[in-house]
């Protein structure tokens, strides 16, 4: 775990709509109350949501 921490980080995200391990992050969309968020792209530059409002995966 030292060498790759990254491996432990396991984000549970907490929304009125439920309780989830967010992992990959972007997952954290499908239980948000209002996922109209908007472009989003994360922070190694891949875009999760387009201008148009809708994932691109």
């Amino acid at each position: 775990m030292l060498d790759h921490p990254i491996l432990i980080n396991r984000p549970n995200i907490k929304t009125p709509l439920r309780t989830k391990l967010c992992r990959p992050f972007e997952t954290v969309l499908d239980i948000l109350p209002n996922p109209d968020i908007g472009p989003f792209t994360k922070d190694d530059g891949e875009i999760v949501i387009g201008a148009n409002g809708r994932r691109v995966r």
